[in-house]
């Protein structure tokens, strides 16, 4: 039963960002600042709240950003991260993701948003790590919302709540799910 209702809620918190992603679809609001480029880091921690495991993942996440339309971004990171897993081996991750941000509401002073990307990363693989596998390669899943509160001319603070999952493709075990919170500026 408890799988069930697991499967459910993950369900129900991928339906309001696609919504969401929807409607801004559609919307046609007059465009912004498209090709501006923006630089920006953020810090990241978090970790599993259930599971077979429990896992504190802490980062850095150095970022360039291009608006493509008033409502939506496009957005590199870099991705320098730790996994320390309870009663497993540890690992370091360093890879890229690729994210597109879609700001629905706006207001002069900042923006909430929603963030979906992918990423890819090397391992330092030392040794096998469970639900991970012994190949040094990893791939990265993520989804989640935040705001923008602009903090003076050109400047943007940024928090977010992110939920990775980061498995390796080349094996076939569960992967390792996250909830992050992200902080940073954007300039």
């Amino acid at each position: 039963m408890g799988q069930w209702k697991e499967m459910s809620i993950r369900k129900n918190l991928l339906v309001v960002p696609v919504f969401l992603l929807l409607i801004g679809a559609f919307d046609s609001p007059s465009y912004g600042e498209e090709g501006h480029p923006n630089w920006g880091f953020s810090f990241l921690g978090g970790g599993t709240s259930y599971g077979k495991r429990d896992v504190i993942q802490v980062g850095f996440l150095p970022r360039w950003s291009l608006a493509l339309h008033k409502k939506w971004d496009l957005e590199f990171e870099g991705n320098f991260s730790y996994y320390g897993i309870v009663n497993d081996k540890n690992f370091y991750l360093l890879g890229t993701n690729a994210n597109v941000i879609f700001k629905p509401i706006q207001w002069n002073r900042g923006s909430l948003f929603i963030i979906g990307g992918a990423g890819v990363g090397y391992n330092n693989g030392n040794g096998r790590v469970h639900d991970i596998g012994d190949s040094h390669f990893a791939g990265l899943l993520q989804i989640g919302m935040g705001t923008y509160i602009k903090i003076a001319k050109r400047w943007w603070l940024r928090g977010e709540y992110r939920f990775q999952h980061i498995s390796d493709p080349f094996y076939h075990g569960d992967g390792i799910n996250t909830h992050t919170f992200v902080m940073g500026v954007s300039f």
